[in-house]
């Protein structure tokens, strides 16, 4: 297959040097953020190592290997800072289909929590999802047939979102932290249900998941903040210690240190 993208369906959203970020299909929208293409770039500088803010929500990752068959892995939802190496002159081709939180759910029996900041060989989790990918890659001419190959099949495969889902989106709008009896009372389940489909659903408790959404604002905000203290008050924080706290749970550092190293971080808006 030629490694070559143009287009030719006019789902791509944004292009750099080094990756284009697709849109899926609309049947998936609601559990697949984005796909991305990632080329190898002649000049472009190797970043070394690059760590990625957690967004409470996983990925699959396909990589051509020197042979010619891709490998896949699927990243369970994540909580902590992940890093990878920055190749991007050196990179071979990859593949990413990144869901949206809760919705890698939906192509997977696993319950996510046991997939919580975990990194597994397709083949072992999801065998039908890596023979899916391999086989398009092997069969279509070029990457445009091959991504719109894939999210054809991957919308056929799509049987709705996670019950949780809803209450996902309810937190994406809502920084300040609610207790799980309001959160409960919302959504009209008992505390012990509600845990379940939190756990089942999306891999995290209700209160991780609305700490990794909050950092994931706080990040966004963080270079433009009059204050440290100004910041954590709105995003419902009791004190600065408290979001400080926080923010070394999830990014490993302090704010401080954030900011003098942000070059070595990456982070995209939440998937919602």
């Amino acid at each position: 297959m030629r490694l070559h993208f143009k287009n030719r369906y006019g789902v791509q959203v944004a292009r750099t040097p080094t990756h284009i970020y697709l849109l899926p299909h609309p049947a998936l929208r609601d559990v697949v953020a984005h796909y991305t293409l990632c080329l190898p770039a002649p000049g472009a500088a190797d970043a070394g190592a690059l760590d990625l803010i957690p967004d409470a929500a996983g990925c699959l990752v396909y990589t051509l290997l020197p042979g010619g068959e891709l490998d896949g892995r699927m990243y369970g939802p994540t909580t902590k800072v992940v890093t990878v190496e920055a190749d991007f002159e050196s990179c071979p081709f990859r593949f990413f289909v990144e869901f949206r939180p809760g919705g890698l759910s939906s192509f997977t029996p696993i319950p996510q929590h046991e997939l919580a900041d975990k990194v597994c060989l397709l083949e072992d989790a999801a065998p039908p999802l890596l023979a899916l990918v391999r086989s398009l890659f092997g069969h279509e001419a070029d990457l445009d047939e091959f991504v719109r190959g894939v999210d054809l099949r991957l919308a056929a495969l799509h049987t709705g979102p996670a019950p949780i889902l809803p209450m996902l989106r309810h937190l994406a709008g809502h920084f300040a932290p609610a207790s799980a009896a309001d959160l409960a009372a919302d959504a009209g389940y008992s505390q012990r249900h509600l845990s379940r489909l939190f756990r089942e659903g999306s891999g995290l408790s209700a209160k991780a998941f609305s700490r990794v959404l909050r950092i994931n604002e706080a990040v966004r905000r963080l270079p433009a903040a009059p204050s440290l203290t100004a910041l954590a008050q709105d995003l419902g924080y009791y004190d600065q210690p408290h979001f400080i706290h926080d923010f070394r749970a999830v990014c490993g550092v302090p704010p401080s240190a954030y900011l003098e190293r942000m070059a070595g971080f990456y982070n995209e808006p939440l998937k919602f």
